[in-house]
């Protein structure tokens, strides 16, 4: 019998051992689960306060990155690009008066050719009658009493572009003073005193009266002086 409640107590007292050990097993295991998930748990909110520092910043980085310049900049440089262009604009015409003036030729006033009574005035296109011919006929110049032989000059500076014997207005002197200006002097005598091609000054000596226009043979002894301005005739009176 002792023998017997020896070897019971010795089966129980290896069984109590037993649930021991696995008591404390899972003591430790509990304690090591408990300390990892603090350190997990306190990682993790480390991180979060981490993330929330860090948008933090940003935001406010964002903010003073999206800060918008001042709206006055943009109307100054457009009042500056604006002052540009006009004062350009202006120049611009400024150079454009110039240019025109300086492009303008100069039209000076003509001189008489001689001095007389003038006998019959530029008609400006309408009909007269002919003391000659009879016929009415417009008169294109003015017809300056003269005597034979009385001189005539140039009414102006220019070129002698020729000189003819004309059927009708006789022996002629013409005359180009550039700017569309061109004179003809009528019913010269034979001692005209320049030729084509010649340059004269204003107030030369050109010629002289004579009575060689057979179209007015019926007029006073006179120079028949006409006058084309861009190609059409004038009143050689509005000239002077």
């Amino acid at each position: 019998m002792k023998k017997n409640s020896k070897s019971i107590l010795s089966g129980k007292g290896f069984y109590i051992a037993l649930a021991l050990s696995i008591a404390m097993v899972g003591a430790a295991c509990y304690f090591a689960y408990t300390q990892t998930a603090e350190n997990i748990s306190g990682q993790l909110e480390s991180s979060l306060n981490m993330t929330e520092s860090e948008n933090d910043n940003k935001d406010v980085a964002g903010v003073r990155t999206d800060i918008p310049k001042p709206a006055t900049e943009a109307p100054v440089i457009a009042e500056t690009t604006e002052t540009t262009v006009i004062t350009t604009a202006e120049e611009t015409e400024d150079q454009e008066e110039d240019a025109e003036e300086t492009a303008q030729p100069e039209i000076r006033k003509l001189i008489m050719p001689l001095e007389g009574e003038i006998l019959n005035e530029f008609s400006n296109g309408e009909l007269v009658k002919s003391n000659t011919t009879g016929a009415w006929q417009t008169h294109n110049g003015i017809d300056i009493e003269a005597a034979l032989g009385d001189v005539v000059v140039a009414s102006d500076s220019g070129t002698v572009s020729a000189v003819d014997e004309d059927p009708l207005w006789g022996i002629t002197v013409t005359i180009d003073h550039g700017n569309g200006i061109i004179t003809k002097y009528c019913n010269l005598n034979s001692g005209v005193t320049v030729q084509a091609g010649q340059q004269v000054s204003s107030g030369e000596e050109i010629g002289a009266v004579g009575e060689t226009a057979d179209i007015e043979t019926s007029e006073k002894s006179h120079l028949h002086f006409e006058v084309y301005k861009n190609g059409s005739f004038t009143d050689p009176l509005s000239m002077m």
